[in-house]
């Protein structure tokens, strides 16, 4: 509990305790109570500090069910012991008046205006989405207004997150730093800690500073990493964030599996209401929209829209089910087992989905994939409807013609390639995203597709310079991506990056010499778990993607000095690409690792020294 207090307060202002000043009441849960947030796989003392370091909480439960992980319950208001119920898998405490502050952010420079001209943003992060969209050659959904988005801006083919996971991934693109420069490889850590990037400008809080009105809603960062969703340091003060997450209002299924906790579900939702988390979100990113417009003779706008689905549970209106094929028309993963010559470690059993618990290699039940990825693709058919309605007022608003989109994908996902489902691996299908970006003002880039290697990390100044802002490293921001606006005025310029980088950490174990080679033999090993401090991570694998291939090495991670030891290779993955347009997710290229063919020996050597240089990037 204290490393997670340091983590999560910093260590230059604060004066952290040393324990959870609460002892535990045993056997009891608190209810009837305002609940705040939940966490999932938070321990009691962990659940403690986490109370202490939010101001509202006044008390907290942890419930470890019979079946999933321990869960985290902070509650506000007045709490007494009327709220108190017994329960065996409860333990609980009041923590009224125990809240510790936040160490204070540096003071921010001044605010200067925007410059002439400059052009507005709108950031569109969706959450759990691969290219499965009809602009990417993919017919099973329905998706108009993506394919609409392609068509009048510039489709990236093959661009990549820096780590395959919500928090990792978010804290990256945000602030325009690599994962190994943020140091978040969790749900805990996040950039903002005062041994981190506390005065780091992140993307959006740079565009303020430069005069901007920076609204911001949904899921743009993971929630509460970094807290508040790092306002008012990155959004305009005045106007609060919305909820990352509003809760869903009742509703009902039609259909659903499986029955005690649904991961599908046909909702009994109008397509137009305002039950819904993504429909909440949608609203608020409506009157931003409109807000903006009213300011518009003033000063510039970038705002941002972070929505869900297809996050799981796949809660989607009964509607978008119809514009699927029924379920035992919609195809299975062409190869639905783990890559042969995989080391194990590359891989987690199935995550996220409810109802698949299988051993290594063992065959997924057909008819639950079958309900499963017709849900995953109704999911991104009513993602498309949501993103047609923000489009469509941004037009009505008359602020298009000077509004950037992006709209993208915060990873990839698994829907039983590879044995399994879910993201948190290396592979292509967990780190490779949609990425479509309208620049009305770069004619040349209209309905054109790029297959430029991109990352993630270079959102941050790719937008500065679309929308007419200095570099930002030339005022001292040290972010790692690069501008992508050279492609705008030449798509077909395919060799503009050499590569793209992502990474992935685990601390399911102790490993011993070369425990990531041999078999599979305990399947719990190789889960991955989002509640842990950098300083656990035992594995982290690196893989450099360039224009045929993928090459992954999992290291050992020297988990007091927070970093790999580069000679202790647990195992390594060498994957062919080579015929892949991005426009193929079956792409069976990484169905069989040729990391230790002969004729690759060369190769393999060349990749693993990239990957050595780019580790040292800090």
């Amino acid at each position: 509990a204290f490393g997670l207090l340091l983590a999560l307060i910093g260590t230059a202002t604060a004066d952290p305790i040393q324990q959870c000043s609460a002892s535990p009441l045993q056997g009891t849960c608190l209810v009837n109570a305002k609940v705040l947030r939940e966490i999932d796989g938070m321990g009691f003392e962990d659940c403690c500090c986490e109370c202490m370091l939010t101001k509202a909480c006044n008390g907290f439960s942890t419930v470890t069910p019979t079946v999933g992980s321990i869960r985290c319950s902070l509650f506000g208001g007045n709490l007494t012991r009327e709220n108190e119920s017994a329960s065996s898998n409860c333990a609980s405490a009041f923590l009224a008046g125990e809240y510790i502050p936040p160490a204070p952010l540096p003071p921010q420079p001044p605010i200067t205006k925007a410059p002439a001209n400059a052009k507005n943003v709108l950031f569109i992060p969706i959450d759990d989405i691969r290219p499965n969209i009809g602009a990417y050659n993919f017919s099973l959904v329905h998706t108009p207004n993506f394919d609409e988005l392609a068509r009048s801006g510039l489709r990236f083919d093959q661009a990549y997150v820096q780590y395959a996971y919500c928090a990792p991934s978010r804290n990256s693109f945000m602030s325009g730093r690599r994962p190994d420069t943020t140091q978040v490889w969790n749900f805990i850590n996040h950039f903002r800690e005062a041994a981190v990037g506390a005065a780091w400008q992140s993307m959006p809080e740079y565009f303020k500073q430069h005069g901007y009105l920076t609204l911001g809603g949904g899921k743009l960062f993971h929630p509460d990493v970094p807290p508040l969703n790092d306002w008012p340091q990155s959004w305009t003060p005045e106007y609060p964030y919305f909820e990352n997450q509003p809760k869903n209002d009742p509703y009902n299924c039609t259909a659903s599996f499986p029955s005690d906790s649904p991961t599908y579900c046909e909702a009994q939702v109008d397509k137009d209401a305002s039950t819904l988390t993504d429909q909440k979100i949608r609203d608020n990113c409506l009157e931003h929209l409109k807000l903006a417009k009213s300011k518009q003779d003033d000063q510039p706008f970038f705002i941002g829209c972070g929505f869900h689905k297809p996050h799981v549970p796949w809660v989607v209106p009964e509607e978008f089910y119809s514009y699927i094929p029924a379920a035992e028309d919609v195809p299975l993963a062409a190869d639905g087992y783990a890559p042969v010559g995989m080391p194990e470690c590359a891989w987690h059993p199935p995550a996220d989905v409810h109802g698949i618990d299988i051993g290594f290699n063992q065959t997924i039940n057909a008819t639950i994939s079958h309900w499963y990825r017709r849900a995953y693709y109704a999911a991104v058919s009513y993602q498309d409807y949501i993103i047609g309605q923000i489009l469509a007022e941004l037009e009505t608003l008359g602020l298009a013609d000077n509004t950037t989109v992006v709209v993208f994908g915060d990873h990839g996902w698994q829907l039983g390639e590879h044995d399994t489902y879910a993201k948190m691996t290396n592979f292509e299908l967990a780190t490779h995203i949609p990425l479509i970006i309208r620049a009305p003002h770069k004619t040349n880039s209209t309905g054109k597709s790029t297959r430029v290697l991109a990352e993630a990390v270079d959102f941050y100044p790719t937008l500065a310079e679309l929308a007419g802002l200095p570099d930002p490293k030339s005022e001292g921001q040290d972010i790692n991506g690069t501008s992508l606006v050279p492609v705008f005025d030449n798509p077909e310029a395919i060799d503009f990056k050499t590569a793209a980088f992502s990474q992935f950490g685990k601390v399911g174990y102790d490993h011993v010499g070369t425990l990531c080679l041999r078999l599979v033999t305990q399947i719990s090993n190789f889960s991955v778990d989002a509640v842990f401090l950098r300083n656990q991570t035992k594995i982290m694998g690196y893989t450099i993607r360039v224009p045929e291939w993928r090459y992954t090495c999992w290291f050992g991670f020297d988990d007091v000095n927070i970093k790999i030891n580069q000679s202790d290779i647990l195992g390594r993955e060498l994957y062919d690409h080579r015929g892949d347009t991005g426009l193929w997710l079956d792409y069976p290229g990484e169905n069989v690792n040729l990391v230790e063919r002969s004729e690759w020996q060369s190769l393999v050597q060349e990749l693993h020294a990239l990957l050595l240089d780019y580790i040292q990037l800090k």
